[in-house]
């Protein structure tokens, strides 16, 4: 039983919300290092205020990400993080960083991740603490973003207390939430949260069998290595390879990590690119190909999408032995990223699972968990994914050698003939036999997102299609010069009236008429689509592609986060031992990197342009100045 006046809390709030700073100013000391973005709960204490104070911070999720979209091992590590403070915490503190929006996208994941974690009862013991910074006042804050924001301080009772980053002394704020926090101890009768045993059990009950697995997967892939290693004779082969996945998978960055290639990471690839080098005395010839969309079907890809990764095929004359699929591991693999890995890759043919290599990235953020745990953690879809691809894998993060995976090619090369897209075509796949009742098994699965997209989709004809291919890849870009290069409006692109409204203003007029919005716009013919008698079915449409589009922004806002913490940490590291010559070096390689990636925006725009009018046959948009 805790002393009177000793107080346990948890942080919580998506990954943006960087709630380490609002723990390092409740308790006055660097208890906690930026790492939100790993699956990791941190617990710290220190006496403030005269009181004896625990804080636990727990895992946080991808901000504007649906609940689906967070994986398994996430919602079980900060649903368990709740056991580090017993017999219950008194509070939870939700951070919310006032220098980010605060949509309804953003409301929705706040309370599902939340009622997930904790239950519909954490907003009796929940206090808003917005992580401040700037002159603008906090109520204006509120006021801005509206309906969104004011629901969830309603659900947590309309107890909330700003923390300021840019103050030296936020020993008064402290000690007002403090007080907030006594009345609302107050009003639960000063119980602590309880802590539902049964269910922290079965968790951990679920994690001891994913254990189990985990260690049995692992003894499989190294005696099926073992028996690949004995066909390996002679010199080692030529590796020509094929890099393929989704937008933001990682797969320029772990090509450059991982095969000592200089292949340009950080934005989205729209072109197939080849560097050809010696590693660890073998040659390698590895292509590098654009992602497609993550959450989309693979029928609104681009004509140029699928033009360039056949044309990556070409490029590894005279054809690639290695093809590797690169998988985030910082989001779930769900039975809707199966179908849409599936449907991509139908362009190759069946044949193209025998040469695949699964590459797990942004392995960083899975903390000290093994990528067999989060494999065995995420179910059917994955496993379904690495059993057809033979159950060949390799994570890959910034510290581990490439060794283990070019031993895993090489050893798949011993195995198996080159790729050839021609022949693949026209024939089957010789293990797709071993697969068929697994298949006819998972056809049964029970519906879910992707299901319900494609019903809603299903009513879009193809001259609507290839409207909807086009103006996605405008909005995407049209939202990278908003957020970007703070540009609210940008030329209209083809398809559209004067009068139609940019699909991100349709939805908020949606969001309007549905009561969740602050804007006044109503659906017109906006996005290609005709106002006709089904208008109630092509609202639906939009709104599911609309949705769509947000996930796939909200993956792109979560690859930048995560490579700006693990450039940071990197930073710190060095500028330890830095002097202030090798810091001068290292602003000039800054700035030169800036400047080069200005010119690269333009030209990203101008490709995107030349392959609308190549592929589509509209009317290009005019390039943003």
């Amino acid at each position: 039983m805790a002393n009177v006046g000793d107080l346990s809390v948890m942080l919580v709030g998506s990954n943006s919300s960087q709630k380490y700073h609002v723990g390092n100013i409740i308790l006055g000391k660097e208890a906690f290092k930026p790492t939100d973005l790993l699956c990791h709960s941190e617990k710290s204490e220190a006496e403030v205020c005269g009181r004896q104070v625990t804080l636990v911070k727990a895992p946080g999720w991808l901000r504007g990400y649906h609940l689906c979209d967070t994986s398994e091992l996430y919602k079980a590590e900060a649903t368990l993080s709740v056991s580090l403070c017993p017999p219950g915490p008194h509070a939870f503190i939700l951070v919310i960083n006032t220098e980010l929006p605060f949509r309804d996208v953003h409301k929705k994941a706040t309370q599902d991740h939340m009622l997930h974690f904790f239950g519909q009862h954490v907003w009796s013991y929940s206090v808003v603490v917005f992580n401040h910074r700037g002159r603008v006042k906090i109520e204006e804050y509120i006021k801005r973003e509206g309906a969104s924001l004011q629901s969830l301080l309603d659900a947590c009772g309309n107890r909330y207390q700003v923390l300021s980053r840019d103050s030296t002394d936020n020993g008064a704020q402290v000690k007002e939430l403090f007080g907030k926090i006594d009345n609302l101890m107050a009003g639960n009768d000063g119980n602590h949260f309880d802590i539902q045993n049964a269910l922290l059990k079965s968790i951990q009950d679920k994690m001891r069998a994913t254990d189990k697995r985990a260690g049995e997967r692992r003894l499989q892939s190294l005696k099926q290595r073992e028996m690949l290693q004995g066909l390996l004779t002679g010199e080692r082969p030529e590796l020509r390879v094929l890099l393929l996945g989704c937008v933001f998978s990682g797969k320029s960055a772990a090509a450059s990590r991982i095969l000592s290639c200089d292949f340009q990471s950080g934005d989205r690839t729209v072109e197939a690119s080849k560097q050809t080098g010696e590693v660890a005395g073998r040659r390698v010839i590895i292509v590098d190909t654009p992602g497609w969309w993550k959450f989309f079907p693979a029928k609104f890809n681009p004509a140029w999408l699928k033009t360039e990764i056949l044309r990556g095929v070409a490029l590894c004359s005279p054809s690639p032995n290695v093809i590797l699929l690169a998988i985030s591991c910082d989001t779930s693999f769900t039975e809707e990223h199966r179908r849409v890995t599936e449907g991509n890759l139908q362009l190759l043919g069946e044949g193209v699972w025998r040469h695949i290599i699964v590459v797990f990235t942004f392995m960083d953020t899975l903390w000290d968990w093994t990528i067999e745990q989060h494999i065995e953690s995420e179910g059917k879809p994955l496993s379904w994914l690495l059993k057809k691809c033979g159950n060949r894998y390799c994570a890959v993060d910034k510290s581990k050698a490439s060794e283990e995976l070019l031993e895993m090619m090489e050893e798949m090369v011993a195995g198996n003939s080159s790729f050839y897209l021609s022949a693949d075509l026209e024939r089957e796949d010789p293990q797709a036999g071993d697969n068929r009742e697994d298949d006819a098994a998972e056809q049964t699965r029970e519906e879910n997102t992707m299901e319900i997209a494609e019903q809603e989709l299903q009513h879009i004809t193809e001259q609507e299609l290839q409207q909807i291919t086009e103006q996605l890849i405008i909005e995407w870009d049209r939202r990278k010069w908003k957020r970007c290069a703070s540009v609210r409006s940008l030329t209209q692109p083809p398809n559209l009236s004067e009068d139609d409204k940019p699909l991100a203003d349709v939805m908020e007029g949606e969001e309007e008429q549905s009561g969740h919005g602050h804007k006044g716009h109503c659906y017109d013919d906006s996005f290609g689509l005709e106002a006709e008698s089904d208008h109630g079915v092509r609202s639906a449409s939009l709104v599911t592609l609309m949705s769509l589009l947000d996930r796939e922004w909200s993956r792109r806002e979560a690859s930048r986060e995560f490579s700006a913490w693990r450039t940071s940490c990197s930073d710190e590291n060095e500028a330890a031992e830095a002097d202030s010559e090798e810091l001068l070096k290292s602003r000039q390689k800054t700035l030169s990197w800036l400047s080069k990636q200005r010119c690269k925006i333009v030209r990203i725009k101008n490709k995107v342009n030349e392959g609308l009018r190549r592929h589509l046959g509209a009317e290009a948009a005019h390039p943003h100045q």
